[in-house]
């Protein structure tokens, strides 16, 4: 009997260390699993970059201040300096004047703005502003295609469409370093 006793405790010794190891392995996992999760939630969230340099830029067609549809196609071997914008961004309209006096300085550079605002603030930032070049209704289906991460923000497009550079700009001098970058 007492063999017999020793067998039953070894048994249960056995079952009692499979089970052990079992939730060893099954904790284990666990951990890779929250281990993979909580680094992937501290990494730095990334916006959108924009399109990358040498793309060929999305061709569009949209509505002007003057209710005219403007196509990119309509500039095509033209370099192009179109900005995203919004009427209620403030760096945006920080930009404006300086917008202006580009446009004026580089007459061999077609300026577009794609205005994230309404038809009637759109007409008044062309008016306030004194802009002679289109400012274009947005549409939110562009902006993705353009893969616009915030605004305002830039494209240089060459004559034959494909982006040559791109980003941000505050000042004149990033507008003009975009536009050398572009070629």
């Amino acid at each position: 009997m007492n063999a017999a006793k020793t067998d039953t405790l070894l048994i249960m010794l056995m079952v009692i260390v499979i089970l052990l190891m079992v939730t060893n392995v099954g904790l284990f996992l666990r951990m890779n699993q929250l281990q993979s999760q909580i680094t992937q939630a501290f990494q730095p969230i990334r916006q959108p970059e924009g399109l990358s340099v040498g793309t060929k830029a999305p061709h569009f067609s949209l509505t002007d201040t003057n209710s005219r549809s403007v196509s990119l196609q309509d500039f095509a071997g033209h370099r192009v300096l179109l900005m995203f914008s919004a009427t209620t961004c403030p760096y945006c309209q920080q930009m404006y004047p300086t917008l202006k006096r580009f446009s004026e300085n580089y007459s061999d550079i077609t300026v577009l703005m794609i205005s994230r605002g309404s038809q009637a603030d759109n007409q008044q930032l062309v008016e306030d502003q004194g802009f002679t070049f289109p400012v274009l209704s947005w549409q939110d289906e562009v902006a993705k295609e353009y893969q616009v991460p915030g605004t305002p923000f830039f494209y240089v497009i060459n004559s034959q469409s494909i982006i040559t550079s791109q980003g941000t700009a505050n000042s004149l001098e990033q507008l003009e370093k975009l536009a050398k970058a572009g070629g």
